[in-house]
C-alpha cells in the first residue's frame, strides 16, 4: 500500500435464509471473479452480495458464477464475497447454500426473474 494511505469500509450483510433449522447444507465453492463487472473507480469494493443466484461457469466446471437464466443453478450464495479480478486473483473461495434451507425469497437476488428455475434447481429448500 502507498505511503500515508489507508483504506477502510464496511457492508451490512443481510440474512438469506428465513428460518435456520440447522438441516441446512453448506457446500464450499470457488467463485469466479473475472465473470463480474468490476467497478468504473479502482476505489471501489466489488461485493457479491449474499443471496446471489450460483450456476456452474461455462468456461471452468470447477467454478461457480452467478446465474443469468441458463446453465445448471447449484445453490444460493450464503456470504457476501468481496472479490478482485484479474488471471492471478480471480478466484474466491465461498460459502453455498443448496440443500434444506427455509430461504427468504426478499433477499434472493433475481428471485422474481428466476423463481420457476431456482425451485425446481433446488427441490428441498423452502421459498418463503
Amino acid at each position: 500500500m502507498a505511503w500515508n494511505i489507508t483504506r477502510s469500509g464496511q457492508f451490512i450483510e443481510k440474512e438469506v435464509l428465513k428460518d435456520a433449522t440447522g438441516r441446512e447444507l453448506t457446500d464450499s465453492v470457488v467463485v469466479d471473479a473475472n465473470a463480474f463487472p468490476m467497478p468504473a473507480s479502482r476505489e471501489a469494493r466489488n461485493i457479491i452480495p449474499a443471496g446471489t443466484i450460483l450456476k456452474l461457469s461455462a468456461t471452468d466446471s470447477t467454478k461457480v458464477v452467478e446465474y443469468n437464466g441458463s446453465g445448471t443453478i447449484k445453490g444460493i450464495l450464503a456470504h457476501s464475497v468481496e472479490i478482485m479480478a484479474s488471471s492471478s486473483a480471480g478466484v474466491e473461495p465461498a460459502p453455498m447454500y443448496f440443500h434444506s434451507a427455509v430461504f427468504a425469497t426478499s433477499s434472493i437476488v433475481g428471485f422474481t426473474a428466476y423463481a420457476s428455475a431456482v425451485q425446481s434447481s433446488l427441490p428441498t429448500c423452502l421459498w418463503l
